[in-house]
């Protein structure tokens, strides 16, 4: 733990502008982290992953020379998108736009308007208190009541041109105002040939009326730690897609919070995964309130030595009456060695709720394969039609042309890679 408070205490001697009450606060959630320490397979809801990584490894916190190397990265928004641009741990600002409506602010500008309480304040995961004593990157991003954006908001968290090891903690709060609506990309990308290590903390509020589409693409090279958290008021719809590909290992961690009634979720995942990559998703959905919806549709597939896990819990507390939620967990294993740990839960403590969740975990369909290939289909190109059907199910949820076109295409490459050894 020692080189992770020697970046605390180097943050700390460097950051002379920031307020008091912030270095306070790094301070606390370090405390806190040393008390949690990272997760052992001891830890029920983390015993299929390894961590110990992050303590044989030592990674650094970027500076300002980190920037450099980044400046000539060809950054390339989706079409028809809004761009906000962060390079290695630092923001551009002169390389971002939002419209009218939008507004974007740093970490120092929220914490000086002091209000950071409940942005700050969620510390029992170790990986986010760890986040809470490191952050930098730290942004919140304010869409205003009654605006509805016609373009998507395209995030770009981009690692590159890096020779040693690396971390960034960046924090991410989206607040959509009453009766608003947007897009919002999330995308975490790199290509250093170093170690590296995002570990995020995302937060998304949604006001009365207001909706949300949020796609998070992670294409990390190295290790990423994702926590996602999303906040429903009355009435609020959120339509999320989770894709994973290429990072040597993913935990993300997934929570939607009911706090108001006749609101909706939908959560669709994607994880594709070969070599001997290991991706981690737990998630809850906690029903709150009554009258609620919510859906969880995850899928993974898997080749060569690949593991996954899916932890995923659907909560339904007292007096939150007509609940209407559902799980589903599919997984595709394309070699013998590959391995997938699927463990769907329901905790309800009330009545008159619809509440369901499966789970299933197999190989191609030899039938199928044998159907294609009497219709003269090579084996080859059957499987992969098999494949990119069993994805386009995700996919299909993505309501952005641009951000679907780019995710196929991802598919598709994936794909070919596998042909190709």
């Amino acid at each position: 733990m020692q080189h992770y408070r020697s970046e605390l205490e180097s943050l700390q001697a460097n950051g002379s502008a920031e307020p008091k009450e912030l270095s306070a606060l790094r301070s606390k959630a370090f405390s806190r982290f040393t008390e949690l320490g990272f997760p052992t397979k001891k830890w029920e809801d983390w015993q299929f992953t390894d961590f110990s990584l992050f303590h044989k490894s030592h990674f650094r916190m970027t500076t300002a020379e980190d920037l450099q190397p980044a400046l000539d990265y060809p950054v390339e928004p989706f079409k028809d998108c809004y761009s906000i641009i962060i390079l290695n741990g630092h923001f551009q600002q002169d390389r971002s736009n939002v419209p009218d409506g939008v507004t974007i602010r740093t970490l120092l500008d929220v914490f000086m308007d002091d209000e950071l309480t409940d942005f700050l304040n969620a510390e029992e995961n170790p990986f986010v208190a760890l986040n809470t004593s490191l952050m930098n990157s730290g942004l919140a991003i304010d869409i205003a009541d009654q605006v509805q954006l016609s373009r998507p908001i395209h995030y770009q968290f981009i690692t590159t041109g890096l020779k040693d090891n690396i971390m960034n903690h960046p924090r991410l709060l989206i607040r959509m105002g009453k009766n608003s609506s947007a897009e919002f990309i999330e995308h975490y990308k790199g290509d250093t040939p170093s170690l590296y290590w995002n570990n995020c903390v995302t937060i998304s509020e949604l006001s009365e009326n207001s909706i949300l589409n949020h796609n998070r693409i992670q294409e990390d090279t190295s290790y990423h730690v994702g926590n996602m958290e999303y906040h429903l008021q009355k009435d609020a719809i959120l339509n999320s897609t989770i894709f994973n590909q290429g990072t040597e290992l993913y935990r993300g961690d997934i929570r939607i919070n009911f706090y108001g009634r006749n609101a909706t979720a939908k959560l669709n995942g994607l994880s594709l995964m070969k070599d001997n990559q290991h991706m981690d998703i737990r998630v809850i959905v906690d029903h709150k309130q009554p009258h609620c919806n919510s859906s969880q549709f995850f899928k993974y597939i898997l080749d060569d030595k690949a593991s996954g896990v899916f932890n995923g819990k659907i909560v339904v507390r007292e007096k939150s009456h007509k609940t209407d939620s559902s799980q589903s967990n599919k997984n595709l294993l394309l070699s013998k060695n590959a391995s997938m740990h699927s463990n769907p839960q329901l905790e309800i403590y009330t009545d008159d709720v619809r509440c369901t969740h499966g789970s299933s975990t197999g190989q191609l369909s030899e039938d199928a394969l044998y159907y294609l290939r009497s219709r003269g289909i090579e084996t080859a190109f059957a499987q992969r039609l098999m494949v990119e059907g069993f994805a386009a199910e995700i996919l299909a949820n993505i309501k952005d042309e641009g951000t679907a076109a780019y995710l196929n295409k991802k598919l598709t490459s994936w794909l070919e890679s596998l042909e190709n050894g």
